[in-house]
């Protein structure tokens, strides 16, 4: 798959009891591509993945991938706080038909650039579906630098891309300059992605 155009982290809905409203999680995904956008990113940030139970997780993504039919990609975000975790749910992920993975680091421990390598390159040797590095040092306090992104995708052929979103859009010129289009470039801060178009944006990943 190719990570292009808008796919959105999609929001998740829940009832009135505070479980997941699968009915409306799969008419929103259904929403998001009539009106233009290119895949669905499941279990994102804004998707509730650090408060979802593993099973709830699982359950999502098999609604999106049903709810799409094969028609356009789903991405499961893998984030977790244990490498283990995150190896076990990329295993779910492919499982039930997702087509990508969004990679995370570990929430809360935030290891050197040895471990953080480690634990991308568990998830990429145990799924081989295309994945896409998450950097997103704002909110998860580890910065993937554009030396390091080009040592992973020198690595692992099956890293397909990096979703870069330092907030410092000259960073998607860093990353070209070093990997030419090795990597496709996406950008998930909104403000940042008409000031990294130019230099070469891919795709934009939004919350939505």
């Amino acid at each position: 798959m190719k990570f292009t155009g808008v796919m959105p982290a999609m929001t998740t809905a829940f009832d009135k009891d505070l479980n997941v409203d699968h009915a409306f999680v799969a008419r929103h995904a259904q929403w998001l591509i009539e009106n233009g956008c290119t895949g669905i990113v499941c279990l994102g940030s804004l998707g509730e993945s650090p408060t979802l139970r593993f099973e709830e997780k699982i359950e999502i993504l098999k609604t999106v991938v049903a709810a799409l039919d094969g028609k356009f990609p789903v991405v499961a975000a893998i984030s977790a706080l244990s490498t283990a975790e995150a190896v076990e749910l990329a295993k779910a992920a492919q499982g039930v038909g997702c087509q990508g993975l969004m990679i995370l680091p570990p929430y809360v421990y935030k290891g050197d650039w040895r471990e953080n390598k480690a634990h991308v390159a568990a998830i990429l040797n145990t799924a081989p579906l295309p994945g896409m590095l998450y950097n997103n040092p704002v909110s998860y306090g580890v910065d993937y630098l554009p030396q390091q992104i080009a040592e992973l995708a020198q690595e692992f052929p099956n890293l397909a891309a990096v979703k870069e979103s330092s907030t410092d859009a000259r960073r998607v010129t860093a990353i070209r300059a070093l990997v030419g289009d090795r990597l496709q470039v996406c950008v998930g801060v909104d403000d940042a992605m008409s000031r990294a178009s130019l230099p070469g944006l891919w795709a934009g990943l939004p919350g939505s």
